[in-house]
């Protein structure tokens, strides 16, 4: 009879520990899993600032048709550029000159764009005047002369809209080659002006002695 009950305590025992175990399990929950492996993140993108036109000029600002200017340009976070009117081809610099030769007064732009469609534009003007008169040649018949005798004066110009021979006050044709005839009373120091519409002009001294 004691055994049998040594053994029904031992078996009582038995489940006591079973249930305590099995509550504790409980109470702890599932152990922990392994976490799936992640994918490492992509760097992230440079943060760029509002695209901006350091400079844009052209100099000098004001040039005789047929001369050359140069022009210089530089931009910040840019990803394109555009030059009106077109040069040459142009792309995103931080400075960059080139030249060019207008025929006529220009307003030059230059547009550049960002990311996210950002914009910014500049401009400047040249000032473009026809060319500069200029005095071709002039030959005389002499530097030496008598009273009374003729001096024969022979020249050429361009680009002028009228020629004058001091200090005689002489209107002369402004074509690329002509003669005229004069007497000069004594000896003179003469002066060939060419003149341009602007008013700019050209000039060539030369000095003839009249002796008695």
């Amino acid at each position: 009879m004691q055994a049998w009950l040594k053994a029904g305590w031992a078996l009582v025992g038995l489940g006591v520990a079973y249930l305590a175990v099995s509550l504790f399990l409980r109470d702890q929950g599932p152990g922990p899993r392994a976490r799936p492996a992640q994918k490492p993140k992509a760097p992230a993108a440079p943060v760029q600032g509002p695209v901006r036109i350091v400079q844009f000029y052209g100099m000098p600002g004001a040039v005789a048709r047929g001369e050359r200017v140069t022009i210089c340009y530089g931009v910040e976070n840019a990803q394109s550029v555009r030059l009106d009117p077109p040069v040459e081809p142009v792309q995103p610099h931080w400075n960059r000159c080139f030249t060019a030769a207008p025929e006529a007064t220009t307003t030059y732009t230059l547009t550049a764009e960002g990311a996210g469609g950002s914009r910014a534009a500049a401009s400047f003007t040249i000032q473009v005047m026809p060319p500069a008169p200029k005095i071709l040649f002039v030959e005389l018949s002499g530097k030496q002369l008598r009273r009374g005798e003729p001096l024969t004066v022979c020249y050429g110009v361009e680009h002028a809209v009228s020629v004058r021979l001091e200090p005689l006050g002489m209107d002369l044709k402004p074509v690329a080659k002509d003669c005229v005839r004069v007497y000069p009373p004594r000896t003179l120091k003469f002066r060939l002006i060419a003149r341009s519409a602007d008013g700019r002009q050209d000039r060539e001294e030369f000095t003839v002695t009249v002796e008695p």
